[in-house]
C-alpha cells in the first residue's frame, strides 16, 4: 500500500514544519519519503494513513487545535522512526468563541447517540465535565439538542482548554461502551485524545 498523494504532500508539510524548527535539519525528498514507507510493515502503513488523514481534518477544522496537531505530528514521525524536534511554543491561538466549539460537541453527541440513546449522552456530558465554575454556566442540552442555542461568548485560553479536556473526557468515557467511538470520532474531524489515537486506526 502506497500514500495516495495528498497525504504524501500531508507528510511533506509536517516535516518541512518539523524542520523549520532546526534550520540545519535536511528535508527528504519525495523518493526518500516513498523509500521509507515502503519499508514499514503494512499494519504501520495502515495507521499511518489514518493519522494522516486526521490530520488533514483538523488543520481544515475550525477551531485549529494546535496542540492536537502537534501531537498527531509527534505520532506520525515516531511511526517512521523520526525523532520529532524540540515541541515549540505554541503561538497563541485566534479569538474564539464557543459556537466555534458546538460542532465538535455536536457530532460527538449525535455519533454517541446513535449506538446508547439520549439519555446517556447526557448523562456522560455531566460525568465527565471537569470541576471549573466556568463550565457549569454552559448547559449540556446545547450539545445534542440542535434546538438549544449556546450564548456567543468569547474564549480566554484556559476556556478554551477547559473545553478540550471535557470534549476528550467525554470521548474517554463512552469509549468503555462504545469501542468503535475513536474511528468514528476521528473520521468525524473530532479531535481525539492521544491515549486512543492507536483505538481509532
Amino acid at each position: 500500500m502506497c500514500l495516495p498523494p495528498p497525504l504524501l504532500s500531508t507528510l511533506q508539510e509536517i516535516y518541512q514544519h518539523q524542520a523549520s524548527m532546526l534550520s540545519e535539519s535536511p528535508l527528504p525528498t519525495e523518493n526518500q519519503l516513498l523509500l521509507l514507507i515502503e519499508a514499514l510493515p503494512e499494519a504501520t502503513r495502515a495507521t499511518l494513513a489514518t493519522l494522516l488523514m486526521c490530520h488533514s481534518q483538523t488543520k481544515a477544522s475550525v477551531p485549529i487545535n494546535l496542540a492536537y496537531l502537534l501531537t498527531l505530528e509527534g505520532e506520525i514521525l515516531n511511526l517512521l522512526g523520526v525523532t520529532s524536534p524540540v515541541r515549540p511554543l505554541l503561538t497563541p491561538p485566534g479569538l474564539q468563541r464557543l459556537q466555534n466549539y458546538l460542532p465538535w460537541f455536536r457530532k460527538a453527541s449525535q455519533i454517541v447517540q446513535n449506538h446508547l440513546g439520549c439519555d446517556l449522552v447526557r448523562n456522560y456530558w455531566l460525568i465527565s465535565r471537569p470541576n471549573d465554575p466556568w463550565l457549569r454556566t454552559i448547559r449540556v442540552e446545547i450539545f445534542y439538542n440542535e434546538q438549544g442555542s449556546a450564548p456567543d461568548r468569547c474564549l480566554n485560553e484556559e476556556q478554551q482548554d477547559l473545553l478540550q479536556m471535557w470534549l476528550e473526557q467525554f470521548i474517554l468515557y463512552c469509549y468503555r461502551l462504545l469501542p468503535t467511538l475513536p474511528a468514528e470520532a476521528m473520521a468525524a474531524g473530532i479531535p481525539v485524545p492521544p491515549q486512543l489515537l492507536q483505538a481509532a486506526a
